[in-house]
């Protein structure tokens, strides 16, 4: 089985490395601000720790909206799907007798006029639960038709969603998608 991360746990730690970093650079930029004399320093030093404040809450928020889940991989039986061949999965999520997902979607995107991503076919994925101690695998299996054809640009997804507290919590993975027919040099 080959582990793939979602899309979502590269932003969490992407937003959160950004907003360390900004504080840091604030920080710095308020001690500089005190060993100047200037009667402004104050007011600067309040809207810089505000900021601080801003930046440390909304990276706690996404990492929390993050959590929810936890890491959730998936696990995909080959590295690279065939198109026309069926594949088995199963999404690891860390809670016992987690019963919130339903169905997954699977989604082909290719590049559109305007740089944009258009849906070129799409499916949905019944999913199958099992209960493992404190873990809930949820289990699939799905083929891709083999008359789509991949170009360069053109992105698999497979995707689960739910909706909590006005919030929808999802996890997004990247899938490498290739045609049997066609030779890879």
């Amino acid at each position: 089985m080959v582990k793939i991360n979602s899309e979502q746990s590269k932003r969490s730690a992407q937003f959160k490395l950004i907003a360390y970093t900004l504080s840091v650079v604030l920080i710095t930029g308020c001690l500089l601000a005190l060993t100047l004399n200037n009667t402004f320093n104050w007011l600067l030093i309040v809207i810089v720790a505000l900021c601080i404040i801003g930046f440390l809450v909304a990276s706690q928020a996404v990492d929390n909206r993050f959590l929810v889940l936890g890491k959730a991989p998936l696990m995909l039986d080959s590295k690279i799907v065939m198109l026309g061949v069926e594949t088995k999965g199963q999404i690891v999520i860390n809670q016992p007798h987690f019963k919130k997902f339903n169905t997954a979607i699977l989604q082909i995107l290719a590049p559109g006029y305007e740089s944009g991503l258009n849906e070129i076919w799409s499916d949905t994925l019944p999913l199958n639960r099992s209960y493992e101690g404190d873990t809930t695998l949820l289990d699939f299996t799905f083929t891709f038709p083999t008359q789509i054809k991949l170009h360069s640009g053109t992105r698999c997804y497979l995707e689960i969603s739910y909706v909590e507290n006005m919030q929808e919590v999802k996890r997004t993975y990247r899938l490498n998608v290739r045609d049997p027919k066609v030779r890879m040099l």
